[in-house]
Parts: structure tokens; sequence; C-alpha cells
């Protein structure tokens, strides 16, 4: 069910619990039950955890805390869920993000403390903002791969050789590239319709 834009309740709001099947579904259900329609929305589950992260437009006597208690009903086998309900913020935040087009920032290497903190030094020095992050490990080797947004005022050929020598100085492999060849070279399909979905 859709609320008007005119006279909704817009909430941030965030879940933290041990996964288990079917959180997905009970969450979103009890925020339906309220009359809500869901806008951004991102699930993860990390080293066992459920982690939910979304926006939501309510009718606007809905309050903050019948948000949380109706998703806290929906949780009552898990001890002390994390539940945070948040107003939407009027204006965006402050100082916005600069836009630049999408790169996937690929590192792999020997898994040591500083890693995660090196790379992200290296991006934020560039401005480039990371918008997606996952972490894949088997034994000590681990591979980062983040969605990251490179504005248009940075040299963009620049980023990506200083990325791969920056990163080969402690021993990761490292690549930076743009998300459309990411995508041709990742799945399969033919190159054109790619592109297509671009226009």
């Amino acid at each position: 069910m859709s609320v008007s834009q005119a006279s909704n309740k817009r909430y941030i709001i965030s879940v933290l619990v041990p996964d288990r099947v079917g959180l997905l579904c009970d969450i979103t259900g009890a925020v339906y039950a309220l009359g809500a329609n869901i806008g951004e929305i991102r699930q993860t589950v990390v080293d066992g955890f459920f982690n939910l992260v979304f926006t939501g437009d309510f009718p606007p006597k809905v309050s903050s805390s019948t948000v949380q208690a109706s998703i806290a009903l929906k949780l009552t086998d898990i001890d002390e869920p994390v539940i945070s309900v948040t107003d939407f913020p009027e204006l965006p935040p402050t100082p916005p993000v600069e836009s630049g087009s999408r790169f996937i920032a690929m590192t792999a290497g020997v898994d040591r403390p500083g890693t995660i903190f090196a790379i992200t030094s290296f991006l934020v020095g560039h401005g480039v903002n990371i918008e997606d992050w996952t972490v894949s490990t088997e034994g000590n080797h681990v591979i980062y791969i983040a969605q990251v947004a490179v504005p248009v005022t940075v040299d963009s050929r620049l980023v990506q050789s200083s990325f791969k020598d920056e990163m080969a100085k402690i021993g990761l492999t490292a690549v930076l590239c743009h998300e459309n060849i990411f995508r041709a070279t990742n799945e399969i399909g033919p190159i054109k319709a790619l592109l297509d979905q671009q226009k």
C-alpha cells in the first residue's frame, strides 16, 4: 500500500539481529501492515548477523515508536533485537556527496590488519565515495569488492593506475574499472544488451 507523498511520514529503519529464515518477510510484513511503502532497502548477513536498512513512507499518524514496536512483535523469538527508527531528514546530508561515474574497485591478497584502512584511505584521499562494500575470505586470503563513485572532476585514469601501484606496496593485487566494463567481463550476455540498459 502506497502513501500519498503530500501526507506521508518518512523514517529510516535499521534492524540488526542473529540471522534466521524469514526475517526480511517478517519485518517488511510488519511495516506493510501499518500502511507503509518501502523505498530504498539494503539487506546483508555479516558473520551470522542479519543487517537491514531501509526507508519507508508511513501514514502521518504512525509514530516511530509504533513502527519499532510492530517490528519487535515479529521478532519475539530473538533476544534483544536492535531496532532503530529515525525521522528522515528534510534536507539532504551536508556536505552533499559529489556525483560521479560508478566504478568497481577490487583488491585481493593475504588478510592482515590495516588492509581495509589502507584501501579506504586511498579512495577517500582521491575524493572517491564508497557506495557498497563486500568482503570474501577463504583461509587467510581475502577479496574486497567495492562499488564506488569517482567524481567527474577527478582524472579516473590517474586514480586507476595509482590505485594499482599503491595497493601493490602492501601486497595486494588491485584493479579499478568502470562498472560497465566490470559487468561486460563478469556477466554472461551480449555487450550490446548491457549498453542498451544505460540508455
